[in-house]
């Protein structure tokens, strides 16, 4: 299994450096989702490197904006959207410090 790197450790403090696991009522590390990036990615990574964590993060922004549904899933629009909520403030839940 693949650990946290350090950026993942500082991405996501509360969970040891893992994405959330959302069946717990409190924060929990879902132990299959790792925070793999490296300090060059973007502060609001999509997990384009490879990282699970933040591909999930990703996934579940998409998912609560309501960017999946019928029709063609544009990736780019959604990875804007995603980037620019972080620019204007972020939301509860975001991954940077």
């Amino acid at each position: 299994m693949t650990e946290p790197t350090p950026e993942g450790r500082r991405r996501y403090p509360h969970t040891q450096g893992y994405f959330p696991d959302p069946s717990q009522i409190e924060a929990a590390p879902d132990r299959e989702l790792p925070c793999t990036c490296v300090h060059g990615c973007p502060s609001r990574c999509a997990g384009e490197c490879g990282c699970k964590a933040c591909e999930q993060a990703f996934v579940e922004f998409c998912d609560v904006a309501g960017l999946y549904g019928p029709g063609e899933f544009d990736e780019a629009a959604a990875l804007s959207a995603y980037r620019e909520v972080h620019a204007h403030g972020g939301v509860s839940g975001r991954t940077d410090a």
